[in-house]
């Protein structure tokens, strides 16, 4: 398994890591009460509280100084003049026999076998004294001695660099290794390892929101379907659920085109489009049903309920109770809301899958009535897009409320404007059937105001579309100016005939090359718009995590793709 390097360990103390698991079974003996143990570098032994004369001290050589009797470490030989030897009778010498000393020229081994003491038989030291009596300091197979990291670490977790307890017991289940001074390992030492710190996985908060919605509004959209079918019959709701791809296909690859510069996350796309096709048509039939009673029963006069549901109180429940989606969004997913554009995808999706269900609803009492086709060629080729202008303009001006102003006011009055402006747009289309007395006036009518409504709500989009590519290189320019990132590589994020040109540049290196360079852009983009953001309303902790995981991930991808392609650092 290959760990991620962005995640580095603690700073090397110098020491090798302890044997894990079962690694060494020859145990050496350690010293005993009537022992002394040789003084090393940089100890100084005193007694009776005189100072102990200089003299000179024998370096060992090369092959003794490889191996330490204090668990295996490398000693340096001490330099001529650096330890004060003590007198003859100021410290009780060991009689002959007692400790080996070594020779000039002999290496000291502590077994035939192993190059060094089997660490589970020695008694434990303290870190950074190896003349500290047993027990002060326990260190068992698989457990570093004290260090400033694991000193640190939560009660029961394992120092950084070795195993859990579980898995510790895991390997010393398996069978008994020799040491590393047998035949079947390299005699040479190898360089001791340096403590890391394994990664932690990311914690990703539930999507809780997301997958409430979905259930709830996939059963509220099924619910709808289902009495609809019952109506025409299963063979007949099977073809008018067919016939229904054809406008959602329409809608939805046009707002994916609109998304493809800063995706937003899939989950809650789907979210907003199930709010739309389930609470928002559920709750908008119920109210229109009791608004048509109610005002029926005010005027005594069934007509004029039924003018009134069409031409006002459709338009006021259902453009709140989609744009109510969004408004849930930017409640609840505040970080994923970073352009007026976002607001407009999102209020678009809503109104989308409440077109579903409404064209589905259409065509079963247009089939009753003999008028499928005519139906359909209003609804699909005329009509298709009309839900989704009237409520994306309530989605762009919360979008531009959240993001582009910190005054509360200002933002109520743009998404009140909004709501009112897409309330008015769907009433003139209702109502054109009862401004008209024929078929021909209403296509007159039509190609004199909708289709010049429809073009201008195209170029505001476009226009949205454009203002996010320059907000975002707004945003970049510090990191320019900081030398992170190059100019070339903003106008390949903003660009997008610069994107195209990146994009079949990268797919030189394969998929997973032209995956990197995507993902690249992607970070870019959402960061340079949440500086924009940030730069209006003030850093915010969720948004500034955000803005750090998009420098990892940018730094990440770029490393991927200019790896795979090859490409030339000048």
């Amino acid at each position: 398994m290959t760990y991620n390097p962005q995640f580095p360990g603690p700073a090397p103390t110098g020491r090798a890591i302890p044997p894990q698991g079962n690694a060494g079974v020859t145990a050496v003996p350690a010293p005993g009460a009537g022992q002394v143990p040789q003084p090393m570098a940089g100890a100084t032994p005193s007694a009776s509280g005189s100072r102990a004369p200089q003299a000179p001290v024998p370096a060992p050589s090369a092959s003794a100084q490889s191996t330490s009797r204090y668990g295996g470490q490398a000693v340096p030989a001490p330099t001529q003049g650096q330890v004060p030897q003590p007198t003859q009778g100021q410290v009780p010498q060991p009689t002959q026999g007692q400790v080996p000393q070594p020779t000039q020229g002999a290496p000291t081994r502590a077994s035939a076998q192993f190059g060094a003491p089997s660490a589970p038989d020695q008694a434990p030291r303290a870190a950074g004294n190896p003349f500290a009596p047993p027990g002060q300091s326990a260190s068992e197979p698989g457990t570093p001695q004290a260090s400033s990291a694991s000193r640190t670490s939560a009660p029961g977790a394992p120092a950084p660099g070795q195993f859990t307890p579980g898995f510790r017991s895991f390997v010393r289940s398996g069978p008994s290794m020799p040491g590393p001074g047998t035949a079947q390992y390299p005699q040479a030492a190898p360089q001791a390892a340096q403590v890391w710190v394994m990664p932690e996985p990311d914690q990703k908060p539930l999507p809780v929101f997301e997958g409430v919605t979905i259930g709830a509004g996939a059963a509220m959209m099924l619910l709808g379907i289902l009495g609809a079918i019952l109506v025409a019959g299963p063979l007949y709701g099977l073809f008018f659920a067919f016939m229904c791809l054809f406008p959602l296909s329409i809608v939805i690859s046009f707002l994916l085109f609109v998304d493809r510069f800063e995706p937003e996350p899939w989950w809650t796309k789907i979210a907003a489009f199930l709010w739309g096709g389930g609470v928002a048509a559920f709750f908008a039939g119920m109210s229109n049903d009791f608004a048509k009673l109610v005002f029926s029963a005010a005027t005594d006069n069934p007509v004029a309920g039924q003018v009134f549901e069409v031409v006002v109180a459709a338009p006021l429940g259902e453009e709140f109770l989609k744009a109510l989606g969004v408004i849930a969004i930017v409640l609840l997913r505040r970080n994923n809301i970073s352009s007026p554009l976002d607001g407009l995808l999102y209020g678009g999706l809503s109104a989308a899958g409440f077109l579903v269900v409404e064209d589905f609803g259409y065509f079963v009492d247009a089939a009753v009535n003999g008028t499928f086709w005519n139906t359909f060629f209003v609804r699909v080729f005329m009509g298709v897009f009309g839900h989704v202008m009237y409520t994306s303009l309530t989605g762009w001006a919360i979008g531009w409320a959240v993001t582009r102003t910190k005054s509360i006011g200002l933002g109520c009055g743009a998404i009140t404007l909004g709501y009112l402006l897409g309330v008015t747009l769907h009433g003139v289309w209702n109502g054109s059937g009862y401004i008209v007395s024929s078929e021909e006036a209403w296509y007159l009518l039509y190609a004199c105001l909708q289709i010049p409504l429809f073009i201008g709500w195209l170029c505001f989009v476009g226009f949205a579309m454009k203002r996010e590519r320059r907000d975002a290189a707004a945003g970049l320019m510090p990191y320019v100016q900081q030398g992170w990132i190059i100019p070339s590589e903003v106008q390949m994020v903003c660009d997008p005939a610069s994107r195209r040109t990146a994009l079949n540049w990268a797919a030189r290196g394969g998929p997973a090359s032209k995956k990197a360079m995507k993902q690249f852009i992607y970070a870019l983009a959402t960061l340079g718009l949440d500086q924009v953001v940030m730069n209006v309303r003030g850093p915010e902790p969720k948004r500034l995590e955000a803005t750090r995981e998009a420098t990892k991930e940018a730094t990440e991808q770029r490393a991927i793709f200019m790896r795979l392609t090859g490409a030339r650092i000048v």
